[in-house]
């Protein structure tokens, strides 16, 4: 028996004792009356056990880990999802739906029945290749990160995470949207090719990032607002990637 093999058997008897020592219930979001929060993984790490072991989620949630379980939960039982190990190939299945993993199949099924979806800003591996990636093709695949934000997953930043999960605390900003383009075409580092200024009037009483990074898919460059509109810290971090102007009525 190989190392993996002897892991995947101790993981699969550990989770059978846990079952057995709360009743069979594990991953049952009914226990205690707690919804549940589910850890969706590739591998097992420090920080993802942190976020299994935290008091302060635990006092809220019942916390379970999809690895413990093989990735065979219902998550009919869980509230919300945090996932960790976002990588590249990862993340273009998801925004691409073409998911061919037992990892991007749940992630995917959590985000088509509307969980509340989190990832650690350092569990994106896109934001590696900030400064080393040619911007067309960075931009290209920040595309497909735009999309899984526009769906509502959430990305903020690990140390953070606990609190917004809680919703004590706003996602901190994310790293800018691609490095510098290096062609003249196109100074912005904004997701759409073309330079044309394309205008959008958005009638909301708040203007958040989801807001913006949807009219940017659509090629908008130019956002008008009311008077008394609120802009979020995070919309304006995503209008500034972007290369977006935000116009404000003056009357």
């Amino acid at each position: 028996m190989d190392h993996n093999a002897i892991v995947d058997e101790i993981l699969r008897r550990v989770a059978e004792k846990i079952s057995e020592a709360e009743g069979n219930c594990a991953g049952c979001a009914d226990c205690g009356g707690k919804p549940g929060l589910l850890i969706l993984t590739q591998d097992h790490g420090t920080d993802c056990h942190a976020c299994l072991e935290s008091e302060a989620l635990k006092a809220r949630y019942q916390t379970d880990c999809a690895l413990m379980h093989h990735y065979e939960v219902d998550l009919d039982a869980y509230e919300a999802v945090v996932l960790f190990g976002l990588s590249c190939d990862a993340m273009a299945a998801l925004a691409s739906g073409a998911c061919d993993t037992a990892y991007t199949r749940l992630a995917s099924k959590a985000i088509l029945s509307g969980k509340k979806v989190y990832v650690p800003t350092e569990e994106v591996e896109l934001y590696r290749y900030k400064e080393t990636a040619p911007a067309a093709y960075y931009n290209m695949m920040q595309q497909k990160l735009d999309l899984l934000v526009a769906s509502g997953v959430v990305i903020c930043a690990q140390a953070g995470l606990e609190q917004v999960i809680l919703g004590s605390e706003a996602p901190a900003p994310v790293p800018a949207a691609a490095p510098a383009c290096a062609a003249p075409v196109c100074a912005a580092p904004a997701p759409v090719v073309s330079c044309e200024s394309k205008a959008v009037r958005i009638e909301k009483r708040v203007l958040t990032e989801k807001d913006l990074i949807e009219a940017n898919m659509e090629g908008v460059t130019e956002v008008h607002i009311g008077e008394r509109t609120i802009i979020t810290a995070l919309a304006k971090d995503a209008a500034k990637d972007r290369g977006m102007t935000i116009v404000r009525d003056e009357d």
